[in-house]
């Protein structure tokens, strides 16, 4: 998670999977610059499309819940 969406982002993204790390991208914990409208957007399919699992901040907490509650 993090700004923006279609750098930062992207970037970190991109060059943790060629690293071999397993990647999610917290979506609604991100935003984008948009120099072009849909950068975000396009960022994130390309993200997706490359290995990483995009999760909302709601699916973070449930899943931190359930191992706690384990």
């Amino acid at each position: 998670m993090g700004l923006a969406t279609d750098y930062c982002v992207k970037f970190t993204a991109l060059d943790a999977l060629k690293e071999g790390f397993k990647v999610r991208v917290v979506v609604d914990g991100c935003r984008a610059v948009d120099l072009e409208k849909g950068d975000g957007d396009r960022a994130l399919k390309e993200i997706r499309k490359a290995g990483a699992k995009l999760v909302t901040s709601a699916e973070v907490l449930a899943a931190t819940e359930a191992v706690v509650a384990a």
